[in-house]
């Protein structure tokens, strides 16, 4: 009995010592101080690129950050398809875009900014022999007159280890992390520019 309570208590102080090392870290965001955020009504989302062995990780995380987009429903946001469409018909095979490709893209769309990111991690870690996911992007909103940078951000996030003893809002999953990234980046966007969001 004192052995088996004591694997629980122990059990109990790992998790919450993890605790603090399994939060999301805080989003850092960087806004041009010329940017006016009411300028941008329609905004185009390029699929974002992975540098994960995962290829298809640009693609999840994307639509997570869309569907934030949409649920604060500050901006217009283009059919992800269909501004895709556009991207492939002024950009082609371009390793990247330049300011150039961004103004083609933004008159042919009728947007005045793209988002485009990147997915530097995503995965599951495996820690103290448990598995904990791990996200890690980059995200920028491009002014589509000029291909300036007008927003980026860069996030860290690992979530709790996947021990149901004690629950303290940790993510078990990489799609439930994944909302949650995003779900910040938005919000982050929308308080960086002074807007109040959802």
């Amino acid at each position: 009995m004192k052995e088996s309570f004591g694997r629980w208590a122990m059990s109990v102080v790992l998790v919450l010592s993890c605790t603090g090392c399994s939060s999301m870290l805080d989003v850092r965001s960087f806004l041009h101080p010329d940017a006016d955020f009411s300028y941008y009504e329609k905004v185009g989302v390029i699929a974002f690129s992975s540098q994960d062995s995962d290829t298809l990780a640009g693609e999840k995380v994307t639509e997570h950050f869309v569907t934030e987009l949409f649920i604060n429903g500050e901006l217009g946001v283009m059919d992800l398809g269909q501004f895709n469409a556009v991207v492939s018909r002024h950009a082609g095979n371009a390793p990247f875009l330049a300011p150039e490709h961004f103004v083609k893209i933004g008159e042919a769309a009728g947007v005045q900014g793209v988002f485009e990111g990147t997915v530097h991690e995503y995965r599951m870690v495996q820690l103290a022999g448990e598995r904990y996911p791990i996200l890690s992007m980059t995200v920028k909103l491009i002014d589509a007159a000029t291909g300036t940078v007008v927003w980026q951000s860069n996030v860290t996030a690992r979530g709790g280890p996947n021990l149901p003893i004690v629950s303290i809002g940790e993510s078990y999953l990489l799609g439930e992390l994944t909302q949650k990234v995003c779900k910040k980046v938005v919000k982050s966007l929308y308080k960086k520019a002074g807007v109040a969001g959802r």
